[in-house]
């Protein structure tokens, strides 16, 4: 209900705010030097990895050996994003063009089981393992949750075909700059100790995020114009978003405190890196000024 609201009332203020010099003559495409457009957009992020998940979760009160692993998934979903973008033709049908495009796609995926085994002793000296008290636990674990936020700059060449009086099509491509960053639900961590001498095992369900990393790639698309009133055009543009796969480090997110220290915790857990795909596609719709 508050993205309707929100999509709705952005296209309002998007009519509204449009300079009255814009209804004021008809002006040829030829003629045409700038275009400004504004648009909402679907999109369809194309990161899909995993991540192995394996770590030796502690025993706090004596030896011990244990063992925890589990595979989680991520996978890109579908989002409304908002781009705005400009381009000049210093000659009748070529010029530049600059896209800034955001979204917040969703991503999800089925993880594995979280599985968990622990063997301990009490005696003090314990002895050489295997110790005498073996613990095992296996947990169904949820599907992943999180965003992956994206913010792309790009600069295309761009030509555009008038295909009649209210219609022209645009082609273009080049250059897009990629700022990524992710978060997600859950990574498991588990802790045992003996306390007024019965066994206790707490495992959370701990979100991780994963830093900003800056890359360039590339872009092609092409958009269609239909001029509605004098100058003003409603566009739809179909864009394909392309940037190189990389890996980077997990990190946990928030302010564990577990009877370990955040710290300690990353410490246990070894987190590693995972695989990012940044590309996506788009579909945009929305409103194109001519000057």
């Amino acid at each position: 209900m508050i993205n309707s609201r929100f999509r709705a009332l952005l296209a309002i203020v998007l009519i509204l705010s449009a300079p009255a010099a814009l209804f004021s003559q008809k002006t040829p495409w030829s003629a045409v030097k700038f275009e400004v457009r504004t648009a909402l957009g679907y999109q369809k992020s194309q990161l899909e990895s995993s991540y192995l998940h394996q770590y030796s979760p502690p025993f706090l009160s004596g030896a011990y050996q244990s063992s925890a692993q589990q595979t989680i998934q991520l996978e890109g979903e579908e989002a409304w994003g908002m781009s705005v973008g400009i381009s000049y033709f210093p000659v009748s049908n070529f010029g530049l063009q600059f896209l800034l495009d955001y979204g917040k796609p969703k991503i999800g995926g089925r993880n594995s089981e979280y599985d968990f085994s622990l063997n301990y002793a009490l005696a003090d000296p314990p002895g050489p393992p295997p110790y005498p008290y073996v613990y095992d636990k296996a947990y169904v674990w949820p599907t992943t949750k999180g965003n992956l936020t994206q913010l792309c700059l790009s600069l295309n060449a761009v030509t555009r075909l008038p295909l009649g009086k209210p219609l022209a099509v645009g082609f273009s491509g080049g250059l897009t700059y990629f700022r990524t960053e992710g978060s997600g639900a859950s990574l498991g961590f588990t802790f045992c100790r003996i306390e007024d001498n019965s066994f206790v095992e707490e495992t959370y369900q701990i979100p991780y995020k994963f830093g900003v990393v800056n890359k360039l790639g590339f872009n092609v698309g092409a958009d269609f114009s239909l001029a509605i009133i004098s100058n003003l055009c409603a566009t739809l543009d179909v864009r394909a978003f392309y940037g190189p796969k990389y890996r980077v480090p997990l990190d946990l997110e928030g302010n564990w405190q577990l009877g370990l220290t955040l710290d300690e915790i990353k410490a246990t857990m070894h987190l590693g890196n995972i695989a990012v795909n940044p590309s996506f596609y788009r579909l945009d719709i929305g409103l194109k000024y001519l000057f």
